[in-house]
């Protein structure tokens, strides 16, 4: 699992995009918007984040049943498969 520190704010492209860029990132927006309207659950990968900035931790953990992000020690469980809010806890530390 990767600990990231978030250091930087992200900036879009302001400048030297070629057309097939645009038109790849169009098609992605609209894969995006379709996966929505079906409520197809998205992707993600377990990490641990600390903002500088806010002093927030944040951590991403998959088991077999549910996806848990914990924000400042705070558990925030959803199922696994369909993405539904299950509900919240206080890890032990």
């Amino acid at each position: 699992m990767k600990i990231r520190k978030q250091t930087k704010l992200g900036y879009p492209a302001t400048q030297g995009a070629t057309l097939s860029i645009i038109y790849i990132e169009r098609l992605k927006q609209l894969l995006g918007k379709i996966l929505n309207y079906f409520h197809i659950p998205g992707f993600v990968k377990p990490i641990k984040i600390f903002d500088d900035l806010t002093k927030t931790h944040l951590e991403v953990k998959l088991s077999g049943f549910f996806t848990k992000i914990t924000v400042n020690g705070k558990d925030y469980y959803f199922r696994r498969l369909d993405g539904k809010f299950d509900g919240t806890g206080m890890g032990c530390t």
